[in-house]
């Protein structure tokens, strides 16, 4: 089958959960036998095309100071234009849209990673008064406008989690028909267990150091100010207790006047953007992963690679986080999303944190998890659409299709 992709964001150039599972869907469709073309957005150092078997990728989309929610429809009806494929599936709303009107007799699959008017309104909603909170208020509209297009032309809508499928039935309920879980999943080849001591050394953590971790864009909704009060509050009776946060953003410079503040600057440690190889190295260092969210966890791929590299999470009950770390253990979730409850989840999940806890981590993430695990629901959703038209929902949402489906069509 030839599969056109259409993904605003593409691993490894961009290291969020969604470019994750856009480059990894598409790199195992391609192994099981399908032609797959990928348009993703130009990246610097990275090459204009690059192919893999039957995997192509063509970074084509730009990046302007113009924002990519108004360029990226039309640069990406200009990319598919005159291409022939049998099944487009896209990643986000704006390429979705450009995808729809490029190949108007060719089915749709969008992939409902989060609901990007929403987190637009709630980062808006945060923000101070200026330049960037009025920018979010004039996108904000124009998002909407596009979710509620993507939606309305997918033949099929597939979602990550439980959550977002709640979200859906709030906000497109005509979209439910078409809707299909298919978990995200986790490369359990590349985030595996490994030396604690050499992670540590390589990153200069000390042997004492009792280690939490939380990787994150530092943005309003990642709940990492509630994190740095915890922190505060714990530190009292942990002397040796230390956090990393991985990860760059927007609140960088508030959140290190935070720390100052409360007077964690031994204790909190802002590692910045890292390469691959030193993020799996901070996963096997820390004795604890943290997900502090306070909105919108549309499933939580950082969760899934520190339970593959055998480190416990502590996360709020926000989104997607339960669906994740209830079937492991209800201790692993807060009560709430405040501070002192954080901090009560954060000294039980220390307490936890065993080497046979965190083997039984690895475990739950090989079994349910692994993209060996998850990848199966993903050929059975897409592996009809072909059949499908945009006006005709699927007649059994989620159901369980054979796995052959999608290879008996290429």
């Amino acid at each position: 089958m030839r599969i056109l992709v259409a993904t605003d964001h593409w691993s490894p150039d961009h290291r969020g959960g969604a470019a994750r599972v856009a480059a990894e869907t598409a790199m195992l469709l391609a192994r099981r036998g399908h032609d797959v073309d990928v348009i993703a957005p130009a990246t610097r150092g990275w090459p204009r095309e690059w192919r893999d078997g039957s995997l192509v990728v063509r970074r084509v989309l730009p990046r302007t100071a113009l924002p990519q929610t108004l360029t990226d429809p039309l640069q990406t009806y200009l990319a598919a234009a005159e291409r022939d494929a049998d099944l487009a599936l896209a990643h986000t709303s704006t390429t979705a849209v450009g995808l729809s009107l490029a190949l108007r007799t060719t089915p749709l699959a969008l992939v409902f990673h989060a609901s990007a008017a929403r987190e637009a309104a709630f980062e808006r909603s945060r923000l101070p008064r200026g330049r960037r909170r009025a920018a979010t208020a004039t996108l904000e509209p124009v998002l909407r406008l596009l979710e509620r297009a993507s939606l309305r032309r997918a033949a099929r809508v597939l979602v990550l989690s439980e959550f977002s499928r709640r979200l859906l039935e709030a906000d497109h309920p005509d979209a439910l028909g078409r809707t299909w879980l298919v978990p995200g999943g986790v490369d359990t080849t590349a985030f595996t267990p490994g030396d604690r001591s050499a992670a540590r050394t390589a990153l200069g953590v000390s042997a004492s150091t009792q280690l939490l971790l939380t990787v994150r864009r530092l943005e309003p909704r990642m709940g990492l100010e509630r994190l740095l009060e915890a922190v505060a509050l714990l530190a009292s009776g942990r002397p040796d207790l230390a956090v990393a946060i991985v990860g760059d953003g927007s609140l960088r410079g508030p959140l290190e006047e935070r720390r100052r503040r409360l007077g964690l600057e031994r204790r909190v440690h802002f590692a910045g953007r890292v390469s691959d190889t030193a993020l799996v190295d901070w996963y096997r260092a820390a004795d604890l992963f943290v997900l502090p969210t306070i909105a919108y966890e549309g499933f939580g791929l950082v969760t899934a690679e520190a339970l593959a590299t055998g480190t416990p999470v502590v996360g709020t009950p926000v989104g997607a986080t339960p669906e994740l770390l209830r079937p492991l253990d209800e201790r692993l979730l807060s009560a709430g999303t405040g501070s002192n409850e954080l901090a009560a989840a954060i000294a039980r999940g220390l307490g936890l944190a065993t080497p046979e806890f965190g083997r039984r981590c690895r475990v739950y993430a090989e079994e349910r998890l692994s993209w060996t695990a998850a990848f199966p629901a993903w050929e059975a959703a897409l592996g009809t659409v072909p059949d499908l038209r945009t006006e005709q929902p699927a007649e059994s949402p989620g159901a369980d299709l054979p796995v052959s489906a999608l290879r008996s069509r290429s």
